[in-house]
């Protein structure tokens, strides 16, 4: 790596080595007229052997006894092969060199090369001891990517731009401490194997202002005076390929090394220099007022940010720069965060392809989020509809159910009051007759037979009146799910040839004792329909009427396999919760209105039902009660 110092008006002078560290061999030995090192440098620096050379200065390998490391050192080389001639070296050299020791060490950042040591061997001059850091030159990086596949060339190279990142980061600390490079260039930037990134070769380096005037700038102004940084000369220093048009007379400052940086940039986006040519091509262009080339010029396809912000810092004129690296630093990175590029001018499209790309997870998600909104909507709106549907369907079913309840309410009083009211008769009538048994004698106008006649005669769907001994009274009276107990104003229920049948008994008293008992017998399906009012409701809407007693047993039925059965212990009714849930409503209530359904034939069958209840008016007041479910 060669540092070129440019002298005007006489041209270019001879070259200076500034070569620190390359990725060579540790063994690697001397060049040209250079003589070879000994083994011993100093006291405790073991040379190794040569690292690079140049026209001033030569780099070794060497071993630190005292730490036990490997480390690079640099000395300033002779002018003439015996050592008497050493006194002759030139002061502005020797005072270049170690100018260079200061500043590098006095910068102390991990991308600056750290000095761990500055000393001076009688007859050989100053030397100083430096890190020795493994790794590939910018420069080497350049040529990997210029041989590898055309295709992948470019993402090589733009994968580069971390490393000018670091670059930036690095001489932005100089910066800061007013502390410029004036060499900036490829060749003076090396990687190492774990991704550090260090600034070499700071030989040329000036420092131009520190606003708080410390120590370290009063320091570096006094040691640079006398040498090739110092200010007061109008020398032309740099590289010219990389060198900022005001370098060429022997100005600098901080958008100077901007400019080198923004070469830099060209390079890694272009896959080459800026300008190309001899020496003196070069300074013709920079003198030039015509503008640097553009990066769209020779890669249409680069991002439009980083055209825009290598073009800032390759700007001619130092006032249209970056004022220094971290400015230009601060782009780049937002370049790379995916952030807004401040000084590139987004058109509408390009705003919207980046909200895009950069919010492509939220979009999605908004885009889900607005499919799943349109589409509830849609589903809420249906819904609402079917609900409103349903709303009016339930409505008019309510209507429909409470005309259906009043009508039926209706029936079932009119058919309870029609069955207390014969009951009412048939009790009257029974005792009636009971009192005429029991005045029976010889002397009598009547007999038994003819005031059972006469009975028969005015109950005709009554299948018998008898007189039975009290001795011989029946007592397979039961039916439901208690005991029955043998009162004179309820019907008694039993079962005869599967068929139920209802007793009515009162009973006969002679000379104060109960002797006989009168009961009339009949069968249900044959009496109880004759009471049934006919009204314009029953005949219109005819209901599937059924009577129940107040201990379960249903008493009368329309179909007729119900009859006799037990509500509460019907295996039919056990699967219907809803009917022994509707048979203890009408218990606990006199009259109503109730739902309830029930299976038929493998089908489900819903009823609506109103009832009342027949009080008997008796000492007992035993119930009856009356059903009648709306189909």
């Amino acid at each position: 790596m060669t540092r070129s110092k440019i002298s005007r008006p006489s041209g270019e002078p001879p070259q200076e080595a500034t070569v620190i560290a390359p990725a060579h061999s540790a063994k690697s030995s001397s060049t040209g007229n250079a003589a070879s090192p000994g083994p011993a440098f100093t006291d405790h620096l073991t040379l190794e052997g040569v690292i690079g050379q140049g026209g001033v200065g030569r780099v070794y390998l060497a071993w630190d006894e005292n730490i036990g490391r490997q480390v690079a050192v640099k000395e300033i080389l002779e002018y003439h092969d015996d050592a008497e001639s050493a006194s002759d070296l030139d002061a502005a050299l020797r005072n270049s060199f170690i100018h260079e020791a200061k500043i590098t060490g006095r910068l102390e950042h991990p991308g600056i090369i750290p000095i761990y040591e500055l000393g001076c061997r009688e007859q050989h001059g100053p030397y100083y001891v430096m890190k020795y850091v493994k790794g590939a030159t910018l420069e080497e990086s350049f040529r990997k990517c210029r041989q590898s596949d055309p295709d992948n060339s470019y993402s090589q190279c733009i994968a580069l731009l971390d490393t000018l990142i670091d670059v930036c980061d690095a001489l932005a600390y100089a910066h800061s401490k007013g502390v410029i490079h004036r060499d900036i260039k490829p060749s003076n930037i090396i990687t190492g194997k774990f991704g550090e990134t260090i600034i070499l070769d700071w030989g040329l380096a000036q420092v131009i202002d520190d606003q708080d005037n410390t120590q370290f700038y009063r320091q570096a102004i006094s040691q640079q005076r006398h040498t090739f940084s110092d200010s007061s000369t109008s020398t032309a220093v740099g590289t010219p390929r990389y060198m900022a048009p005001e370098q060429l007379a022997g100005k600098a400052c901080k958008a100077s090394d901007v400019y080198s940086l923004g070469v830099i940039l060209f390079r890694i986006l272009c896959g080459r220099l800026p300008y190309q040519g001899s020496a003196e091509e070069i300074e013709q262009h920079l003198a030039s007022s015509a503008p640097s080339p553009s990066v769209l010029q020779f890669n249409p396809s680069a991002a439009p940010e980083l055209a825009a912000i290598c073009a800032k810092a390759m700007a001619k004129d130092p006032q249209q720069r970056f004022s220094d690296a971290g400015e230009l630093v601060q782009q780049l990175k937002a370049f790379r965060d995916g952030r807004m590029v401040d000084i590139y001018a987004y058109t509408r499209r390009e705003l919207l392809q980046r909200f895009i790309a950069r919010n492509k997870l939220l979009l999605i998600m908004l885009g889900a989020l607005l499919a799943a909104v349109i589409g509830g909507a849609g589903f809420s709106l249906h819904y609402a509809m079917q609900m409103e549907q349903a709303r009016n369907e339930a409505e008019n079913a309510l209507v429909t159910i409470t005309a259906f309840g009043e009508i039926a309410q209706k029936q079932a009083r009119g058919i309870a009051k029609a069955i207390s009211s014969g009951a009412d008769s048939l009790y009257s009538d029974l005792r009636h007759a009971a009192v005429q048994l029991g005045r029976l004698n010889g002397k009598s106008p009547v007999s038994e037979q003819q005031i059972l006649a006469r009975l028969q005669k005015n109950y005709p769907r009554f299948s018998s009146f008898t007189v039975i001994d009290a001795d011989t009274l029946p007592t397979d009276f039961s039916l439901g799910w208690k005991t029955v107990a043998q009162t004179y104003d309820a019907p008694l229920a039993r079962m005869e040839q599967g068929r139920l049948s209802l007793v009515f008994r009162v009973p006969i008293v002679r000379q104060g004792q109960i002797k006989q008992y009168l009961d009339a017998e009949m069968f249900p399906e044959q009496v109880i329909p004759a009471l049934f009012p006919v009204t314009p409701e029953s005949q219109s809407q005819p209901k599937d009427i059924w009577i129940m007693r107040n201990d379960g047993l249903i008493i009368y039925d329309k179909n007729p396999r119900y009859t006799g059965t037990n509500i509460f212990t019907a295996p039919s009714s056990q699967q219907s919760p809803t009917l022994l849930a509707f048979a203890k409503q009408t218990l606990s209530s006199d009259d109503g209105i109730g739902y309830y359904s029930f299976a038929e034939n493998q089908q489900k069958v819903d009823k609506i039902a109103a009832w009342d209840t027949v009080l008997e008016d008796r000492a007992l007041e035993n119930h009856r009660r009356l059903c009648l479910p709306d189909a």
